[in-house]
């Protein structure tokens, strides 16, 4: 029988709270950012986060580098399809923004081992459920912008060629990533393309 894992974005202990309660999981994993822990009420917080819920779930705190949301979004990722054979609840009611927008797009690339993204309503704390968005990459767009993200030089007539499409299909394909922020003006992958591809 699955568990329920709660992953959670943290800086305070109150907004972690109504997730836990409401979900009751099994497995913790709480995404800290790295410096948020200089601050000695969060060391705090945490302690009393593992006082609170340490006998009856497994809590792992993970830290994550704060401003690097790339590398949050590859922490989240991981932690997902490491537990993707169980019932997977992401919370990202605390912490800095950057971390919570990491941990979304982790999310976005793994929708479909999540059961729910969640959140705190501030007005009374409730849990509100949040959309389970996707990058909205086609296969054919996910492997030109794979091509791109490896090009080494190559242009886009040999990534054409590569991928047996015509230059025109390819360039109508890469005006579209471009439109998405997926590459730049110079048909570069751009770090939303490197999210896009976790």
């Amino acid at each position: 029988m699955p568990e329920t894992v709660l992953i959670a974005t943290f800086y305070s202990f109150q907004p972690f709270v109504a997730a836990a309660h409401a979900f009751s999981p099994s497995k913790m994993f709480i995404l800290v950012a790295e410096d948020s822990l200089k601050n000695s009420k969060v060391g705090d917080d945490l302690g009393k986060v593992k006082d609170v819920y340490g006998k009856v779930a497994v809590i792992d705190i993970v830290k994550v580098p704060g401003s690097d949301l790339l590398g949050i979004a590859s922490n989240t990722v991981e932690l997902i399809e490491a537990n993707k054979d169980n019932r997977v609840i992401v919370n990202v009611s605390g912490g800095w923004k950057l971390l919570a927008q990491g941990v979304l797009y982790g999310c976005y690339a793994r929708k479909d081992f999540i059961d729910k993204i969640v959140c705190n309503n501030l007005e009374d704390n409730s849990v509100v459920e949040l959309p389970k968005l996707t990058f909205g990459l086609s296969s054919t767009k996910r492997e030109l912008l794979e091509q791109i993200a490896n090009r080494k030089g190559k242009s886009i007539a040999d990534i054409a060629e590569k991928l047996d499409r015509t230059r025109g299909m390819l360039y109508q394909h890469l005006k579209e990533l471009r439109e998405a922020g997926y590459v730049d003006d110079k048909f570069e992958i751009t770090l939303s393309g490197r999210m896009a591809l976790l």
